[in-house]
């Protein structure tokens, strides 16, 4: 009863219970998406979409690093109108950059459909414009995290998760294989960012009367963030890559068949990543600078709790069940595969796990992390650049790369705590 009790009263228990929720139904529409398509489509035609997807991951990895900026802007900012400059500059700056890329994109859309062995250029047209559309989105989601508003940021994460499956399985439907895949993702988009653009303004992100939305971005007023997005930039890098580079990978060295029955699997797995992110996502604007330093651990050992609760027993499920899950998830053409799930499972859990304590200290900015993320995850890719030669070698050089990085950071961890009480 006394459990209950401070449950309920618990800041950290009701934030993680809302977010985790909308996380979940987030997931749970996200992860149908790929059983949908995987039926709606040929083995090939899947294997596209997953490349298409683990691109969009890869590609928003800036949108990702900015989105916790903003939330550490919010969580430590004082002056709300110094705060919304920077936020409204930063977006102007991804939108240039969002802008190039599509630009680029349609320049260089010929060698990317020969480089993925693609049958047309439209589906990475149509993700460039998905990347312009998810800008705003991804400012105004970060800010209502920031607020800890995590109800009304978990709606707008669903609304795009549902409008991407239903758009999508739509536009395949009538014939437009995977470019309507990712067509759907884009009017999902829209109307997330729609709903997202008006709860942020009604919670305080309003346009000050300095603020010019169409002059280029003001590096000046920005650049005071930019090093510790710098930092936010390569951990974000390093654990976004750790857990979609195979995916890419496959792809490139082995035909579009094998390439989509792994895509199968892999999607299974990164239901382990998604379904604890959340955690994170909660820990980030909870962990404050002026905060006392056994106040923030007490967090972090809270948040590990609670993602071995949550992770550990899909894990297991995935590990004693493989052919099963897949048959269920997937559909029995991808069971072949099957084997692969035990170990790229852990794999994916490790990643989820050092994606929770690298995410605690972004939010602490210590500069150190970016070192010790990057440090691990190139042990990945060299495991990987030697040891490619079937997706089995390739999942033990993810697995075996996921557990250095998790060494490499537990040994900084304790060095820190160490020097603490020296």
């Amino acid at each position: 009863m006394k459990l209950l009790q401070h449950a309920r009263r618990s800041r950290f228990i009701r934030h993680n219970s809302i977010f985790f929720i909308g996380s979940a139904a987030v997931g749970a529409l996200n992860y149908l998406y790929y059983p949908v398509m995987g039926r709606l489509l040929s083995p090939a035609s899947f294997g596209e979409v997953q490349t298409l997807v683990s691109l969009f991951l890869q590609i928003t990895i800036f949108l990702s690093v900015l989105g916790l900026v903003t939330i550490n802007i919010v969580t430590n900012y004082r002056d709300d109108e110094t705060r919304n400059v920077v936020i409204l500059e930063f977006e102007k700056l991804a939108l240039a950059f969002g802008i190039v890329l599509f630009i680029s994109t349609a320049i260089f859309q010929n060698s990317l459909k020969h480089f993925l062995q693609f049958n047309s250029t439209l589906p990475f047209l149509l993700l460039m414009a998905a990347l312009v559309v998810t800008v705003p989105l991804t400012f105004r989601g970060a800010f209502l995290r920031g607020q800890q508003r995590f109800g009304q940021a978990s709606l707008v994460n669903i609304l795009s998760a549902a409008g991407k499956l239903v758009l999508a399985a739509g536009f395949v439907v009538v014939g437009y294989g995977s470019a309507g895949a990712i067509g759907g993702l884009v009017g999902a988009q829209i109307v997330a960012c729609v709903c997202a653009v008006r709860w942020a303004t009604r919670s305080g992100l309003r346009v000050p009367a300095t603020h010019r939305r169409w002059r280029l971005p003001n590096i000046r007023t920005v650049l005071p963030e930019l090093r510790y997005g710098g930092i936010v930039l390569i951990t974000s890098l390093a654990i976004t890559l750790q857990y979609s580079i195979d995916v890419v990978v496959i792809k490139h060295y082995f035909d579009p068949r094998t390439a989509g029955l792994y895509a199968a699997v892999a999607g299974v797995a990164r239901i382990l990543f998604f379904l604890t992110a959340s955690i994170a996502l909660v820990l980030m604007p909870m962990a404050r600078l002026d905060a006392p330093a056994a106040d923030n651990r007490r967090l972090l050992v809270k948040s590990i709790g609670l993602l071995s609760a949550v992770g550990l027993p899909v894990l297991a499920l995935f590990v004693w069940a493989p052919n099963q899950v897949v048959t269920l998830l997937m559909g029995h053409q991808y069971v072949g595969v099957s084997q692969l799930l035990p170990r790229l499972s852990i794999a994916i859990f490790i990643i989820s796990l050092v994606n929770l304590l690298t995410t605690y200290y972004l939010a602490l900015r210590r500069a150190a992390i970016a070192l010790i993320a990057g440090l691990g995850a190139l042990v990945t890719y060299v495991f990987i650049a030697v040891h490619h030669g079937s997706p089995q070698a390739i999942v033990n050089s993810l697995l075996f790369g996921s557990i250095t990085m998790l060494v490499i950071l537990g040994v900084w961890m304790v060095s820190q705590y160490k020097r603490e009480f020296v």
